[in-house]
């Protein structure tokens, strides 16, 4: 694992780190919060889209995660200096290589994902439940199956199981779960069909939330300010009277450390 800069927060390597089965892991930051009081409520988890790495969405942890708490940027397998396994790319394998990593995660997380990633963090979720996962927030990502966009080149594993197989039963099961979702669509993508959108715009509950933001699919994420402003109002709305700080057990607020005086070293 590697971590951004000498001032990031270290947090503890995962139990499966160096195991003798020889498990390989994820490749990811681990950034301490700098943000003041109005953004995220706590520690965040977010996952990059296809193409990029953990370096992706660190401008919006950067402006949403809060002082105390920690943002974690993992690299998904194939991407940056993750494995490349020659196959095992459901959806189903990236959110296992995040439970892999699970335990050295904050109790409470707040998920954020774009594109693939936004699916992957959905799946997760649904995995972890409520308990865990206090929040999802989805950009330009559908949930649905579009056989159409499936394209048999050296992704063919991976597009075949995401674009030919329906999730559309995953707000439903988020719902359930009590994790309030928001999903954001690119004014200018064509990733979530208009169908969807009236779709998961009409749905009741009060549970998920459809916004729009500026951009198309392969560029609506760099909207950090835009985005990071319908985030705190989401958050605003499920999390009322929350502070916005979430110290991490065993990590001093003031500082990096193992919470024993030792300063911790990057696995």
């Amino acid at each position: 694992m590697s971590f951004a800069g000498p001032e990031d927060r270290i947090l503890p390597a995962p139990a499966l780190s160096g195991h003798v089965s020889g498990v390989e892991l994820l490749d990811y930051d681990a950034v301490p919060g700098l943000s003041p009081a109005g953004g995220a409520p706590g520690s965040m988890l977010l996952l990059h889209g296809f193409g990029g790495d953990k370096s992706q969405l660190r401008p919006l942890g950067d402006a949403l995660c809060p002082a105390g708490s920690v943002a974690v940027h993992p690299s998904l397998r194939s991407h940056g200096d993750s494995h490349q396994p020659d196959w095992g790319y459901s959806v189903l394998d990236f959110s296992a290589d995040l439970h892999r990593i699970a335990d050295i995660l904050p109790d409470e997380v707040h998920l954020v994902g774009y594109s693939y990633g936004g699916l992957v963090a959905a799946v997760s979720a649904v995995t972890w439940g409520a308990s865990r996962v206090r929040s999802l927030v989805v950009i330009d990502q559908s949930f649905d199956a579009h056989p159409a966009l499936h394209v048999a080149d050296e992704w063919a594993e991976g597009s075949l199981l995401r674009w030919t197989y329906d999730f559309g039963h995953l707000p439903d099961l988020l719902e359930r779960l009590g994790i309030p979702v928001l999903v954001l669509a690119g004014t200018d993508s064509g990733n979530i069909l208009a169908g969807e959108r009236e779709r998961l715009s009409g749905r009741s509950g009060g549970m998920l939330r459809l916004e729009t933001i500026r951009g198309s699919h392969a560029d609506c994420y760099r909207n950090t300010e835009e985005i990071a402003s319908v985030m705190r109002a989401f958050y605003r709305d499920h999390f009322a009277g929350i502070s916005g700080v979430s110290v991490i057990s065993g990590i001093p607020e003031n500082g990096n450390g193992n919470g024993n005086g030792e300063k911790e070293k990057s696995a």
